[in-house]
């Protein structure tokens, strides 16, 4: 028997809010083909299998699975699985490191609560807005005007892709999968940024990756900051700047993602986004 947690993570505080993660504790006992096949009953976008880690570093190991097939990053739903193993008392609250393949993610959480921490950032470049506004089913109209920056890529590993539109457009916005990977973009992350309040509203459309539609992506939040800063949304002297992305923004789910992005004289640029992580009522399977 696999005991399965539905969690929310980046929840808002309000019912029915963040993005959906179902987590299994103890997966050292699951075939491949097993976790697969549980990936699909779970009802969530992905699900995070946990096992015993292979690097000595770590504290844990994780596989993660989309109803679809296997996602080779372990990013995106790292803090909701961090936290909800802290809750359960299977690691101990405080700093961990999470393995997902050859990689190590470092994060600090306790029973409720959790923060990412990323470095060595991708190189931050212009896109073609074109196609990622076929990809969102938008007109050239739905752009953002005047100094809302530019289309771009940026991360941490992988590159997200971002385009600044007009808040109306938030909600006018359907993904069309096809033409977003037959351009060659996994993602599009839209997203009005709000200067006074330091705020993005958004979404995120990642066929890609399995996810017509992401309520919650820590990776893309983490990778938003590179983003600002590149256009100038963001101060670029040396200092830590605050954030906040409000995502799923005209959806039945939105999330709340608390961001810094940290600038150093001569380095490169360091940021974290952290969130609550609660477990959904009544939501926990046994298969």
């Amino acid at each position: 028997m696999s005991d399965v947690e539905i969690v929310s993570m980046f929840a808002d505080g309000q019912p029915g809010s963040g993005g959906l993660l179902g987590v299994v504790p103890d997966a050292s006992h699951l075939t491949p083909d097993q976790m697969q096949a549980l990936a699909r009953e779970t009802g969530t976008l992905e699900t995070v299998f946990v096992l015993p880690p292979t690097d000595p570093s770590a504290d844990y190991r994780v596989r993660v699975f989309t109803p679809e097939a296997e996602s080779p990053f372990g990013g995106h739903p790292s803090l909701g699985t961090a936290v909800t193993l802290a809750r359960l008392g299977v690691i101990a609250p405080g700093p961990v490191v999470q393995q997902c393949g050859a990689r190590l993610l470092p994060l600090t959480v306790d029973a409720r609560h959790g923060t990412i921490s990323a470095r060595d950032p991708l190189r931050t470049s212009a896109v073609d807005p074109a196609p990622l506004l076929a990809g969102a089913g938008l007109p050239r109209s739905a752009l953002a005007v005047d100094s809302a920056g530019e289309a771009g890529r940026a991360g941490f590993g992988p590159h997200f892709h971002f385009l600044p539109v007009r808040p109306e457009a938030l909600g006018e916005a359907s993904p069309h999968p096809d033409v977003l990977l037959g351009a060659g973009f996994k993602d599009v992350f839209l997203l009005h940024w709000d200067a006074d309040r330091l705020r993005a509203d958004a979404r995120m459309f990642a066929p890609g990756y399995g996810i017509p539609e992401d309520p919650a992506c820590s990776s893309a939040a983490l990778a938003l900051g590179l983003w600002l800063l590149h256009n100038g949304l963001l101060p670029a002297q040396p200092a830590t700047h605050r954030f906040q992305v409000r995502q799923g923004v005209g959806t039945a789910r939105r999330s709340l993602l608390t961001c810094t992005l940290t600038t150093y004289d001569g380095g490169d640029p360091t940021a974290t986004v952290s969130g609550e992580v609660v477990p959904e009522p009544d939501a926990a399977l046994s298969r």
